[in-house]
């Protein structure tokens, strides 16, 4: 089985790090988000919140590691007028997004009413309708509780999904943007 995260146990041992399935309400500059640490499944959950925002939609897709010596950077979509292609981009890369670390990935809305964003922790956090994304995750048997990311732990970048790197940098013609500074994080 493949994993992005493993973390370790006081006696060192690498072990695959399990969230479970728990979230938080975090305070930023400008809004409240979700933090949810989901360890199975990222991708149904993506789709099911997506139910919440309307279209249109973009994928930026932010390669933080390259296995293949693709230039790193934000890889903005184009626009994106229907959930349908969103969904068929989740789920054609369903495996690589939610297994290998090198990348960070975010769907908004043109309109601004709502943001995903995955990241290489294997954490999501959700921008917009938070009463509504909560009302999902309580149904999926979620529960509020803080978290941290573990620490010490190590990202993975596993060779067999190198085929899809270079796929999905051909799924678009995408927009490049260099990286910023919150783009690259332990």
């Amino acid at each position: 089985m493949k994993n992005k995260l493993t973390s370790f146990d006081a006696q060192e041992n690498e072990t695959i790090h399990d969230y479970g399935k728990i979230y938080e309400v975090e305070e930023t500059l400008n809004s409240e988000r979700l933090k949810i640490g989901a360890s199975k499944n990222q991708i149904g959950l993506l789709l099911d919140f997506l139910d919440c925002l309307n279209p249109p939609y973009f994928i930026l897709y932010v390669l933080v590691v390259s296995r293949l010596k693709n230039e790193h950077g934000r890889y903005q979509s184009p626009l994106l007028e229907t959930k349908q292609e969103v969904i068929d981009f989740l789920l054609d890369f369903k495996e690589f997004l939610e297994t290998d670390a090198r990348h960070h990935f975010w769907i908004g809305t043109a309109n601004n009413n709502g943001t995903l964003i995955f990241d290489q922790h294997d954490v999501i956090y959700a921008y917009g309708p938070i009463n509504a994304f909560k009302q999902i995750l309580e149904k999926l048997d979620f529960k509020e509780e803080e978290f941290l990311f573990p620490a010490p732990h190590c990202h993975h970048f596993h060779d067999s999904n190198d085929v899809f790197e270079k796929e999905i940098l051909n799924y678009w013609e995408w927009s490049l943007f260099p990286l910023t500074d919150n783009d690259e994080y332990d």
